[in-house]
C-alpha cells in the first residue's frame, strides 16, 4: 500500500510567507483544481510545513496501473508522492519522529499517468483524507480513521476519503463509490478493479471510463455487502415530490455512513450527461430563519406533522473529484428535476432507512402523545411541547444507536437540573431488545438549534421490516420528562394504547452526536 510505502525520496518544505500554494500546485502538478484544493485545505488551517516522499505504486495504486494496462498498454506511471500538510514547522527528517497525529491535517497520494499515444500526461488526486476544517457549524458523521505513513513513522488521521477520476479506468462513479465505501468499510484498500468487476462481471465490452448506471452501482453495494436505500428518480418521477433527495441524502449523513447524489448537467454544452459525488456531512445553522418561517407565513392552514431537522441545514458537505475534496452545497441548490438518483447507505443490520422512521415515528408521536400528558402534564417541558405541537413547530431528528449504547446515553446523562436517571428505571431497561435500533428525537426549536438538546425520543425496531401501522409492531419504547412510554394494544376502536412509567429526567436532555 503506497499509503504506508517507505518513501524513496523525501523533501520537507516549508509553507510559511511568501510561499505560493497556488503558484507551487501550479508548477509541480500542472495546476490541476482538485491538487490546489488540497493545497487551499492546508492553508486554511494554517500549515506551516508539506512533506512530499516519493513512493513505489503498491496495493490499490499498483492495482490501477495494471488495470489501465490491459486497456492501454503503452500507459505509464510517470511519479507517485505522497504529501502530507502539517500545522508545526519543521526542516529536517529527524523531525519527523517528533510529530504527533493532532498535529496531521491531512496526507494524499498524487499520481502522474502518461500514455503518449493518446497525447495523455496528467497529475490526478488517486486518494487523499483530509480532517474537518474545526468550523463549529460543521458536522461530517461519515467518516473512518486512515493510516499512512511519513518517513519512517505511521501516523492516522480522521476523514472521508476523497478520489478523482482520471478517465481511463475510474469516472465520477467509480471514484465516489471508493470515497464513501471505503471509508464505511474503513479499507482505504479497495481497488477500482474490484469496484469494475463487481459492477459488470464478464462483461467484455465494459468501458469503465464512461461511468457506471444506477443498476451497477447498486450491484457494487450489494456485493460488497453494504446495505442501502436507493431511489431512480429517472423512473419513478413522481417521487421527487413525494421523497426529495434532501430527505435521502441528509438522512444517510446522519445515520454516520453517507449517501450518493448524482445528478444531470444543464447548458448549452451539457449532452445530458450526468456527474455523481459523495455526500458525508453537513453544516448547521442555529439562526436559520425557514424552518421558523415556513410555518409561520408559508403553510399557513396546511396540517404538518413535524419539523425536519434537516431544516437547520445549511449546505451538505461533499467531495466532488471534479472539483476538489470537503466542499459545501446548499441543499436547495440543485434543482429536484435535475438530481436522478440518490443512495442513503445504511448501518450494518438496519433494513430499512432512517428518513422512513422517521416518518413512522411522527404517527407514534401523536398517537402516544395522550399517554404522556395524563403521566407528566404537570412538567413545564411537557406543557412547552404541547404548546409547540399545537403550533405545527415539533422537530424530529432521526439517528441510529445500539439498545447498549442508549442505555450508556441514559446512564451518564444529566437533565437541565442536573437530574440523573434513577438506577431502578435504568435496571428495568435492561433487557431492551433489539439491540439495532432508530431512535428519533423529539425536541422544540429554541431547544433543539440553540441548546443542541431534546425532550425526548421514540425508539423504532431497526432490524425487522418496518411496520407502517401504529400497532406496536415496530414500537420499541419512548421517553419523555418524568415519563417513559411502552405499547400496550390496539383496542376495539382501532387506536392504540400506551403505558407508562416513572423517569428521573424532568427536562432535556442533550442530542446524540459523534
Amino acid at each position: 500500500m503506497s499509503r504506508l510505502s517507505s518513501p524513496t525520496r523525501v523533501r520537507i518544505i516549508s509553507t510559511a510567507r511568501p510561499f505560493s500554494s497556488f503558484r507551487f500546485a501550479d508548477e509541480e502538478f500542472h495546476g490541476t483544481a482538485p491538487i490546489r484544493r488540497l493545497f487551499s485545505l492546508a492553508r486554511s488551517q494554517n500549515a506551516k510545513t508539506l512533506v512530499i516522499e516519493s513512493v513505489p505504486a503498491q496495493g490499490p495504486a499498483k492495482d490501477e496501473n495494471e488495470e489501465i494496462k490491459r486497456r492501454f498498454p503503452k500507459h505509464k506511471m510517470i511519479s507517485l508522492l505522497r504529501v502530507s500538510f502539517w500545522k508545526p514547522e519543521f526542516k529536517t527528517q529527524k523531525d519527523i519522529v517528533f510529530l504527533r497525529n493532532s498535529q496531521c491535517l491531512g496526507y494524499a497520494l498524487l499520481k502522474r499517468d502518461a500514455i503518449k499515444a493518446e497525447g495523455i500526461d496528467r497529475w490526478h488526486v488517486f486518494e487523499a483524507v483530509f480532517r474537518n476544517n474545526g468550523h463549529q457549524h460543521n458536522y461530517t458523521p461519515a467518516q473512518h480513521r486512515f493510516d499512512f505513513r511519513v518517513g519512517e513513522k505511521t501516523f492516522t488521521v480522521k476523514g472521508c476519503l476523497y478520489a478523482q477520476q482520471n478517465g481511463l479506468n475510474k469516472a465520477c462513479a467509480q471514484v465516489a463509490l471508493r470515497s464513501l465505501c471505503a471509508t464505511y468499510l474503513g479499507d482505504p484498500d479497495l481497488t477500482y478493479r474490484q469496484i469494475n468487476e463487481l459492477a459488470a462481471p464478464g462483461e467484455t465490452n465494459f468501458d469503465p471510463s464512461k461511468g457506471l448506471s444506477s443498476e451497477q452501482i447498486a450491484e457494487v453495494l450489494e456485493k460488497l455487502d453494504i446495505p442501502y436505500f436507493d431511489i431512480n428518480y429517472e423512473a419513478t418521477k413522481d417521487m421527487r415530490k413525494a421523497f426529495p433527495f434532501q430527505k435521502i441524502v441528509y438522512s444517510g449523513i446522519e445515520s454516520g455512513c453517507g449517501s450518493l447524489l448524482a445528478f444531470r448537467l444543464s447548458g448549452p454544452d451539457a449532452k445530458n450527461e450526468g456527474h455523481i459525488i459523495p455526500c458525508f456531512g453537513h453544516t448547521f445553522n442555529e439562526d436559520a430563519w425557514a424552518p421558523h418561517a415556513d410555518v409561520m407565513y408559508f403553510t399557513v392552514g396546511e396540517t404538518i406533522k413535524y419539523v425536519p431537522s434537516r431544516s437547520w441545514m445549511s449546505s451538505f458537505i461533499v467531495h466532488d473529484d471534479n472539483l476538489g475534496a470537503n466542499l459545501c452545497i446548499p441543499q436547495g441548490f440543485l434543482q429536484n428535476d435535475k438530481v436522478g438518483y440518490a443512495v442513503e447507505l445504511l448501518p450494518r443490520g438496519y433494513v430499512y432507512p432512517g428518513a422512513f422512521a422517521e416518518l413512522v415515528a411522527a404517527d407514534y408521536f401523536y398517537s402516544l402523545l395522550p399517554a404522556v400528558y395524563t403521566k407528566s402534564f404537570k412538567n413545564r417541558w411537557v406543557r412547552c411541547l404541547s404548546h409547540y405541537v399545537h403550533d405545527q413547530r415539533l422537530i424530529l431528528r432521526t439517528v441510529p444507536i445500539t439498545a447498549q449504547d442508549y442505555l450508556d446515553f441514559l446512564g451518564n446523562a444529566e437533565d437541565w437540573e442536573n437530574n440523573r436517571e434513577n438506577e431502578n428505571s435504568l435496571k428495568d431497561l435492561q433487557e431492551l431488545k433489539p439491540e439495532k435500533l432508530w431512535m428519533i428525537e423529539v425536541s422544540i426549536p429554541e431547544v433543539f438549534s440553540t441548546n443542541k438538546r431534546k425532550l425526548g425520543e421514540i425508539l423504532l425496531d431497526a432490524e425487522n421490516p418496518l411496520s407502517e401501522m401504529i400497532d406496536g409492531a415496530s414500537f420499541v419504547m419512548a421517553r419523555f420528562p418524568e415519563c417513559y412510554v411502552f405499547f400496550d394494544k390496539v383496542k376495539k376502536s382501532g387506536s392504540s394504547s400506551f403505558l407508562t412509567s416513572p423517569s428521573s429526567f424532568k427536562s432535556h436532555l442533550p442530542l446524540l452526536t459523534r
